[in-house]
């Protein structure tokens, strides 16, 4: 029985698939589930909330799928920004995401859509060069490019489109 367990164990762990190993390398972590924020005196700035992580010590970066990053003012959700990817960089608290990015204004419902989505704490903005894609009612504007408040409130579109919805 003891041949057979050794026999096994080595076939079972080749199973494992990279999520296994990866969580023996040194500094690196796996995560579930997770959740993190920062907050100021006036309370949260940003919670951000992802199904699985992958936290790499040594350089300082944490990558995830499917997160939900919520940006507060004055205690309440002011927007929330979803993709099916994303990194943040820790000590430059910097953000990256990507794929089916949508930022959704909770003061106006304006969604705004695009592929790739960068955040800066430091600056307070969201950004991207990308295609992008408003909606606000009835109204649809198309850009490349554009920087906003993670609210929405002040929106810099470059090359811009605008039309009605329907026309």
């Amino acid at each position: 029985m003891k041949k057979l367990a050794l026999i096994l164990l080595p076939l079972l762990a080749a199973c494992g698939g990279t999520d296994a190993r990866e969580a023996t390398l040194p500094g690196v972590s796996l995560l579930e589930n997770f959740s993190m924020s920062e907050a100021d005196r006036l309370g949260s700035r940003w919670r951000l909330d992802a199904d699985k992580g992958r936290l790499d010590e040594k350089k300082g970066v944490i990558t995830f799928t499917s997160p939900r990053i919520r940006f507060y003012d004055a205690g309440k959700v002011s927007s929330e920004v979803t993709s099916r990817a994303g990194s943040l960089k820790m000590t430059e608290k910097s953000a990256v995401l990507s794929d089916e990015v949508v930022v959704t204004a909770v003061r106006d419902g304006m969604k705004l859509a695009t592929t790739k989505l960068y955040y800066s704490s430091a600056r307070a903005k969201i950004w991207t060069e990308e295609p992008v894609t408003i909606y606000k009612g009835r109204t649809v504007i198309k850009g490349r490019g554009f920087t906003a408040n993670p609210d929405l409130s002040e929106i810099e579109i470059q090359r811009q489109e605008t039309r009605l919805a329907g026309e």
